[in-house]
């Protein structure tokens, strides 16, 4: 069946293989495209790292331009930057913080987990002080092209997600729940170039997959070994030019490492959500997702609150509201340690799923569903 069109019904889904696929035609592909209103931006709280003195006052300017307040914060360790936004950031005026820089040039949280060292921005969200996220963080890094487009970003609305999945089959709930968010689902098993004007029209691309910071390979090792294992590369990411600033949610370890393959999404204009540290699936069934501390529970989480807040970094920092709630109080006191600079380790597995995602792109963002969205996730069972 042909997928792609608008109108006001629920989404579609087509699953069926390339070479019994219905050819698109090129017209059918064409959305109109609007810039996020100025009045949207002049709601960001602009902190810039350490990127250069020509650079900086290129975003001052871009923030002025888009009348968003801007300050510049430093290479020091991150709780001297939070010390700076809590000095400036008003509740009644800023509504998400965007941070501008590398983790090196404005720096993250550094957490530690079964040896392993990664970052994350997640205590940047707690503009208060009360140790529990209230105000939602997005990440730009970059060269300036790139940087002052996440600042000011054109906007799609062609209600197409695209789906890539590493074993796919094993379950279709997650695109079961697209469909019902009033997405046209595309399943791809892995890129090729024939799908090129596809992608750069989507609207969200939710990727499973384990990887490296170069690409994206299928989940099992027999798969590693082969010459079919690639699902997407960083060479081929830079092909795809959005249009229109899409959501793309990477579900797998380590998938927000500052590498090519992440470069690529941002340089080609979309905003990225993706794990630091290694991604855990649950091994029982849960009766409802903010219970779930584990992949899982994140991602239908997601897919939960997409049709009840209106912009993308919202969504996110309620999902983790939630699951922060509902953790046992060993992890929350794990992850209040951190958030006081006592400890950078976290060794519960549920704290880590909490607090390893982080968003790159403008928060501001608005959320990415289709007509009439209406979804509610119900039991989560196991899926790995």
């Amino acid at each position: 069946m042909n997928i792609i069109y608008k109108g006001k019904r629920t989404g579609t889904v087509n699953e069926i293989r390339k070479i019994l696929r219905t050819p698109r035609k090129a017209e059918s592909l064409v959305f109109n495209l609007t810039k996020m209103p100025h009045e949207t931006t002049s709601g960001l709280l602009i902190v810039c790292g350490e990127v250069g003195k020509e650079s900086a006052a290129l975003y001052k300017a871009k923030a002025g331009e888009i009348g968003a307040d801007f300050i510049v914060g430093g290479s020091e360790a991150w709780p001297s930057t939070m010390k700076g936004i809590r000095k400036v950031f008003d509740p009644s005026r800023h509504q998400a913080i965007l941070l501008i820089g590398s983790a090196t040039e404005l720096p993250s949280t550094s957490i530690t987990h079964k040896g392993s060292s990664s970052y994350t921005d997640w205590f940047i969200q707690d503009a208060d002080g009360d140790g529990i996220p209230d105000v939602p963080v997005g990440r730009i890094f970059g060269p300036p092209r790139t940087v002052m487009y996440h600042m000011d970003p054109m906007i799609i609305d062609s209600n197409i997600a695209v789906v890539f999945d590493s074993q796919p089959g094993r379950s279709n709930r997650h695109v079961q729940a697209l469909a019902k968010l009033g997405f046209d689902v595309e399943v791809l098993e892995k890129f090729t170039p024939q799908d090129l004007k596809l992608m750069c029209v989507c609207e969200f691309i939710l990727q499973f997959s384990d990887g490296v910071y170069t690409s994206r390979i299928h989940g099992t090792p027999e798969m590693w070994a082969s010459h079919n294992s690639m699902i997407l590369s960083y060479e081929q990411a830079a092909q795809i030019n959005f249009e229109g600033y899409p959501f793309i949610y990477s579900e797998a370890c380590c998938t927000a490492r500052e590498g090519p393959l992440l470069k690529a999404f941002l340089n080609q204009g979309a905003c990225y959500l993706g794990a630091t540290m290694d991604t855990m699936n649950n091994i029982k069934p849960f009766d409802d997702w903010p219970d779930c501390a584990y992949c899982d529970g994140y991602k239908f989480g997601l897919l939960d609150l997409l049709d009840s807040y209106d912009r993308l970094g919202q969504v996110k920092l309620q999902v983790e509201r939630v699951l922060l709630e509902h953790l046992n109080p060993n992890a929350q006191r794990e992850i209040e340690s951190v958030g006081k600079s006592q400890s950078s380790d976290i060794e519960s597995e549920n704290a880590l799923s909490v607090i390893e995602w982080v968003f790159f792109g403008n928060p501001m963002r608005y959320t990415t569903v289709g007509p009439n969205a209406d979804y509610t996730p119900g039991k989560l069972i196991v899926d790995t």
